[in-house]
């Protein structure tokens, strides 16, 4: 198509009337040529996008079958078929051989996909209790306006026998005494990162309270600071 305005409405007028006339000029060897430039230009990109999507969304190649051990058959979710050296090179990635790893893969040996699931079982370890064993007192973090006493001994007497609770609205803390030591263990080991109060989707800070000794030091130094 010519680029100068006018050249351009006369060859649109004329293509009008080949049109009109049935008569295109697509047997002419420049058009044809033209023609065929535009498809190799834009199929050729087509495929070469069709193939990076198609592979892009393949299963991933089952390390068990590649090592032939494996007794899902169709079931398996992985890939059988289609595998290339591509695939086989991307499964390297990393220290060590590919047959080393699969085999370490397969027996649970330096498996970085089971390293990193025991990391984050790890993260969520309930902590020891503190070796002063006349600690029987929780504490409870961000505790809403509608946290109530009730609703608090509701959630903790299961566990054993409450001595006390103190409820601090102003800190958005409460204190939870029981009886036995053993009540407070078990209390924590079932609610630590896993307590909410008055059915709200708010997870509650729950630690250990501080010894008694502690906070008669804590009460002294203020005492001799005045």
């Amino acid at each position: 198509m010519p680029k100068d305005e006018a050249n351009r409405d006369y060859w649109a007028n004329n293509m009008t009337a080949s049109v009109d006339k049935r008569d295109l000029p697509y047997k002419n060897p420049e058009v044809l040529e033209a023609l065929q430039k535009v498809k190799e230009r834009h199929v050729g990109v087509g495929q070469q996008q069709k193939g990076v999507q198609h592979r892009r969304n393949l299963a991933h190649v089952c390390s068990f079958f590649v090592q032939g051990k494996c007794n899902r058959g169709s079931a398996c979710p992985y890939r059988h078929d289609n595998i290339t050296e591509e695939d086989l090179k991307s499964m390297q990635k990393g220290q060590g051989r590919l047959e080393d790893r699969i085999k370490d893969r397969f027996n649970g040996v330096n498996d970085p996909l089971a390293k990193k699931i025991i990391d984050k079982i790890d993260d969520f370890k309930v902590p020891k209790p503190p070796s002063d064993v006349s600690i029987t007192t929780l504490f409870i973090g961000g505790v809403g306006a509608e946290t109530t006493k009730e609703s608090i001994k509701e959630k903790f007497e299961p566990f054993g026998v409450i001595q006390a609770i103190r409820l601090i609205p102003s800190k958005q803390c409460a204190f939870v005494s029981f009886k036995e030591r053993i009540s407070a263990e078990k209390a924590f080991e079932a609610m630590y990162e896993r307590l909410y109060l008055n059915g709200s989707p708010k997870k509650l800070k729950l630690l250990w309270a501080k010894s008694q000794l502690d906070h008669s030091q804590i009460t002294k130094k203020k005492r001799d600071q005045k």
